[in-house]
């Protein structure tokens, strides 16, 4: 009998947090980010830096692959942003009168890095590796659409736990709950 009544509040405690958790992940996943929530005016997103980026130009005309830049993506949980230093690699030569090449220039040679916004966002309790998506040949544009063909990118996808599941039981992947879950 008192087993019983002491397995009820972790019962009800377990249920409670699965209910709270389940709420906030159909919450988050109607909610857009900021920066792709449009004005208030109802135009399209402005610039989510300093120095507007173009990766129809980077991605697109160029063909660079984005592991060049987010350099982090198959070591680490963040794909990481490149370095003024990386920029610079190629910006001291290519496009220099450019006044936003000259703002890089500028920070490069300050020692500062160029503020950006986040554009993509899952919520704080839930674990994603793009180390452990990248080993497992997940095309980035599976999650991050075509940005190769985006001038500002956007996350034009939400990232819902359904759309996740689905992936990973097509993919024969995880679907413990503690694999994606904190």
């Amino acid at each position: 009998m008192r087993a019983r009544r002491r397995r009820r509040p972790a019962l009800l405690l377990g249920a409670t947090a699965l209910f709270v958790g389940l709420i906030a992940t159909i919450a988050s996943s109607q909610t857009p980010s900021p920066s792709t929530a449009p004005s208030a005016s109802g135009s399209a997103p402005a610039a989510v830096g300093e120095v507007a980026f173009d990766h129809t130009i980077h991605a697109g005309k160029y063909g660079i692959a984005c592991l060049d830049c987010h350099a982090y993506a198959d070591k680490a949980a963040s794909a990481g942003i490149p370095s003024g230093r990386k920029c610079m690699g190629c910006h001291k030569f290519v496009a220099k009168e450019s006044p936003a090449i000259q703002k890089l220039a500028a920070r490069f040679a300050e020692g500062e890095s160029l503020k950006w916004q986040r554009v993509f966002y899952l919520p704080d309790y839930i674990y994603f590796s793009h180390r452990m998506h990248v080993r497992a040949d997940v095309a980035c544009s599976e999650c991050h659409g075509d940005v190769a063909s985006m001038k500002t990118v956007t996350q034009d996808r939400p990232f819902t736990m359904g759309r996740c599941l689905s992936c990973h039981e097509q993919r024969n992947a995880t679907r413990d709950c503690v694999g994606c879950h904190k």
